[in-house]
């Protein structure tokens, strides 16, 4: 039996051998080296049979990342080098969300590394009626650094703090205690089941990434422009006024309102929040603009009052259009606020609804309703 495991571990290598250049070769072993895992493991038999299986089923999410996020990219790379941790950490969140900062999973994890509201909150993000930083790339980047470090001090390598990434620490210190070891392989082993296969996979899609990104032949036959995507980031963080309109920061910059809201989706609404001290990004061309020739004293300060709502629940035969129709709203105010951005929607789905105010009812304000705004928000 043990002749035939090695005949088998020969034969991938062989065939790992042939495909792969003497380069191409170095470059992964040194993504493995960079997360702590062992050469070897470059051969396990279970990575080899899932790598064609894995390519086939992520490598767009590889291209998409690369060609419709490349102000991203650049960011998190610039980010990752300058806090001193592994730069294969960057398919981690192309694995989690596809790079998509409004992104929102089934259990409610939000943005382009997937935080749930308690964990992000506990690593410095601001979420409340106005502001959600799990959609700033920039600050939500950093938060999850600082998360992967405390994961990194605790289990002591780094494949080790993207697995607990994934299941939680308390699961993987379970998993460890349970193979008797923290080895990649035992852990990993599909028979014994120590981790769940959603966790086992999560390593092995984010490896798959890392080495195809660096399979210039790849990318090549992709698009010959993806070789150099990794541009430096094209945007500026500065100081915003508050209460103030999103069109008329853009207006003074002299940029769309879209173009505004792609670099600042962290902002849940039309207006800037109130109080001092928040910021806004802005792109890197409109820098020399923006000191010369922008004025916040002269921006008009708009109402930051946060409308009143009710939770709406989807039946059979609604659409966006007759929901706004039965509430006298438009349908823009419903896709702005829910983030909706197709015309689809599943039944029992449930949505926020704007109440309009009657004439000479009372106004809550969003310093009182900020909490229980919060707790209707998708988070």
């Amino acid at each position: 039996m043990k002749k035939i495991i090695l005949f088998f571990l020969f034969s991938f290598n062989f065939l790992f051998a042939q495909i792969n250049t003497p380069e191409f070769y170095e470059r992964q072993i040194n993504i493995l080296r960079d997360l702590d895992i062992k050469s070897d493991f470059i051969s396990s038999l279970v990575f080899v049979q899932s790598q064609q299986d894995l390519k086939s089923k992520h490598a767009q999410t590889l291209i998409d990342g690369m060609q419709n996020f490349s102000k991203i990219t650049p960011m998190i790379r610039k980010i990752l080098a300058e806090q001193e941790v592994p730069e294969e950490i960057l398919y981690l969140a192309m694995v989690e969300s596809g790079l998509k900062v409004n992104s929102i999973s089934n259990a409610k994890a939000v943005g382009i590394w997937q935080f749930m509201q308690p964990t992000a909150k506990t690593l410095g993000l601001r979420i409340d009626a106005y502001v959600d930083e799990r959609r700033d790339p920039v600050k939500s980047t950093y938060a999850a650094i600082d998360y992967l470090k405390k994961l990194k001090t605790e289990f002591g390598k780094w494949y080790l703090a993207i697995l607990a990434y994934n299941c939680g620490n308390g699961k993987l210190r379970q998993a460890i205690k349970q193979a008797g070891s923290d080895d990649l392989n035992t852990l990993l082993d599909s028979d014994k089941k120590y981790l769940s296969l959603e966790t086992r996979n999560f390593l092995r899609k984010i490896l798959t990434l890392a080495f195809l990104a660096n399979d210039k032949d790849f990318l090549l036959s992709k698009n010959a422009s993806l070789v150099n995507y990794a541009l430096s980031n094209d945007f500026i963080k500065v100081d915003t006024p508050s209460s103030v309109s999103l069109k008329d920061i853009a207006k003074n910059l002299n940029i769309s309102l879209a173009t505004f809201k792609k670099y600042n989706p962290h902002f849940k609404h039309n207006f800037t929040p109130p109080g001092k001290g928040y910021y806004m990004y802005i792109p890197l061309d409109k820098v020399a603009f923006f000191d010369k020739y922008f004025e916040a004293k002269k921006l008009a300060k708009v109402d930051t009052t946060i409308p009143m709502t009710k939770i709406y629940i989807v039946k059979a035969g609604d659409s966006l259009y007759k929901i706004a129709r039965n509430h006298h709203i438009t349908v823009d105010s419903i896709r702005e606020l829910n983030r909706i951005h197709k015309n689809h929607l599943s039944i029992n789905q449930k949505i926020i609804i704007p109440i309009k105010e009657k004439k000479n009812a009372n106004i809550k304000t969003a310093q009182s309703d900020s909490k229980n705004y919060s707790n209707l928000v998708r988070n």
